[in-house]
């Protein structure tokens, strides 16, 4: 048992990682902090970066109506300063002021 410990220590930088992606909206806003609609439950935790982006229009597919792609205005980022399970608050720098409903979302 302490060998195979001992191999899974000396393996862990080679063993896959996943990163969670995240995607929200911003629920308030009051001078630079955010609260966001998304917390623990979707993946954040105090600490984390994620980018604040404005949508700007869609892009559908002419046969299906499908959106197919968005163009987003990058504002800025915001840390996560606190979280529970539905919402997360945190702490914004950016150029643009956000505002309810701007999208937020993991760097990729």
């Amino acid at each position: 048992m302490v060998d195979l410990a001992r191999r899974l220590e000396g393996n862990a930088a080679r063993l896959p990682t996943r990163k969670v992606m995240v995607e929200g909206l911003v629920a308030d806003v009051s001078g630079n902090t955010l609260v966001l609609n998304v917390g623990t439950r979707a993946g954040l935790k105090v600490g984390d970066r994620l980018e604040v982006k404005r949508p700007i229009r869609e892009i559908r597919d002419p046969a299906s109506g499908k959106v197919i792609r968005r163009i987003e205005d990058n504002l800025g980022v915001m840390v996560i300063t606190e979280a529970d399970e539905q919402s997360a608050v945190g702490t914004y720098s950016g150029t643009t002021p956000p505002k309810v409903g701007d999208a937020v979302k993991t760097p990729q």
